[in-house]
């Protein structure tokens, strides 16, 4: 399977524009969680 990243990237991006934060977590043979916080009032 090849994946790409591309769909990350743009989250990444849309995050920025957004003036928010994304953080990942990783584990080895588990997978990886991301976390996105977004300011909204």
């Amino acid at each position: 399977m090849g994946i790409t990243g591309l769909g990350l990237s743009i989250v990444k991006h849309l995050v920025v524009l957004l003036k928010g934060e994304i953080k990942v977590k990783s584990k080895l043979d588990k997978g990886t969680i991301f976390h996105i916080t977004l300011p909204f009032r």
